[in-house]
């Protein structure tokens, strides 16, 4: 997994590509510790590049959702498309994080 964050406007727009997976944990340890101290009132989680997830994954993006509540903030995803897409469909994880 790679990530990288960009601030538009009111929103924290963080895009990860390649796969999210268990092995990816300690790196999205540093994008929920972003999450927390971002100055932003909407944190995007963009998949647009993201090739694969699996159920560890889903379990990332809802602690990531987790940290933003308590944090205030509002978390959300975009980009969502193909085995991506497929997967959180199966997880119903749109029904806590919004997709946009």
């Amino acid at each position: 997994m790679d990530y990288r964050n960009e601030i538009r406007g009111e929103r924290m727009v963080v895009s990860i590509s390649g796969t999210l997976t268990f092995d990816d944990h300690e790196a999205f340890r540093r994008i929920v510790g972003e999450i927390a101290v971002c100055d932003v009132p909407t944190v995007e989680l963009s998949l647009a590049t993201t090739k694969m997830i699996d159920s560890a994954g889903i379990g990332m993006l809802l602690l990531a959702n987790d940290k933003a509540t308590k944090s205030g903030k509002r978390l959300c995803l975009s980009g969502v498309s193909g085995h991506v897409a497929k997967v959180i469909d199966l997880s119903k994880i749109d029904q806590l994080i919004p997709i946009e």
